[in-house]
């Protein structure tokens, strides 16, 4: 487990780690290169020293530059789900344990066919939200599972269950800046302080990115509803059939939306105008030090970072 970088008259020389409980030192010929994401990469420079003078001195952590941007400008998605429960299981998930005893995995090791060879998503569309400018910003995959977003444990839900057809909704491009990663204390093994500042407690434009929410909920919902006209919907289970007003909707996404596409912590520009990173992806005030991960980019990209995030390990490479 890393613990801070050792940095010696301006220069990153080595990594601090716990290895069975005990602190040991790696240090490095030539130069580091942090890759430890969204919420670690910032973590791990503010527990070097790296980062806003104040928040590093109300932990006691000495300042070896004061970069106060380190940890601010986090950024996410905004989605939903909308999940339809059917009247029978899927026949493709029929006797589906997703391990390697099920008939569907034999298929897959057999001859490479059947479901596994599948993402699990059945169809995807993409379209532009109402007063959206520029690139399309709503994504809709159609799952054939039971899937509320990332939280512990949502991955049996989705063994469980094979009789839902669940739209995944995901907003792009919002326009909220004002998410944050900060210390909860200078111990490394104390998780960080995560907080995207969704909606009304952020900047932008909330009231837009809510209705592009709404808009794609109906969307879906269009898109779902032949199944219902042909007998084959049980039951909306989420957002629900009371969630039948606009304002009650907006309710709904506030209370439910997650993301998985943290990025932008520790942002490239320049340091006059509160860049962390050079275009080199160096680190500004300290040698041989560079971040290479979903931390760099200023603005969150394109409806998935993926893609992204191998173009700039490439160029960093």
């Amino acid at each position: 487990h890393a613990t801070r970088l050792v940095i010696e008259r301006g220069r990153a020389v080595g990594v601090e780690a716990l290895v069975d409980g005990k602190r040991q030192v790696f240090r490095a010929d030539r130069e580091i290169v942090l890759a430890a994401g969204a919420i670690g990469t910032p973590q791990l420079l503010l527990l070097s020293g790296i980062g806003p003078a104040d928040e590093l001195g109300g932990h006691g952590i000495d300042v070896v530059v004061d970069a106060p941007n380190v940890g601010r400008n986090l950024q996410d998605r905004y989605e939903v789900g909308v999940e339809p429960r059917l009247q029978a299981d899927w026949p493709l998930l029929v006797g589906a344990r997703f391990d390697r005893t099920d008939r569907q995995w034999r298929d897959w090791s057999a001859d490479g066919s059947g479901m596994y060879v599948s993402n699990g998503a059945a169809i995807a569309a993409a379209k532009r939200s109402p007063g959206a400018k520029g690139a399309r910003d709503l994504f809709f995959m159609a799952l054939l599972a039971k899937f509320r977003g990332y939280e512990p444990g949502y991955s049996a839900q989705i063994g469980a269950h094979h009789n839902y057809l669940t739209w995944t909704v995901l907003k792009a491009h919002t326009s909220n800046r004002a998410g944050r990663v900060t210390l909860r204390s200078r111990d490394p093994l104390d998780p960080p302080a995560v907080n995207f500042s969704y909606f009304e407690e952020g900047d932008g434009d909330p009231q837009a990115d809510l209705d592009a929410m709404t808009h794609a909920i109906g969307f879906a919902r269009r898109m779902a509803a032949p199944l219902r006209r042909r007998g084959l919907v049980a039951a909306e289970e989420e957002p629900g059939p009371a969630c039948d007003t606009a304002a009650k909707l907006a309710q709904y996404v506030r209370d439910n939306a997650w993301g998985h596409h943290a990025s932008c912590t520790c942002a490239i520009g320049p340091r006059a105008q509160g860049g962390v990173l050079d275009g080199d992806f160096r680190v500004h005030g300290v040698r041989g030090l560079r971040v290479v991960d979903a931390s760099v980019f200023p603005r969150i990209p394109g409806m998935f970072i993926a893609c992204a995030i191998y173009m700039i390990a490439e160029k960093a490479a």
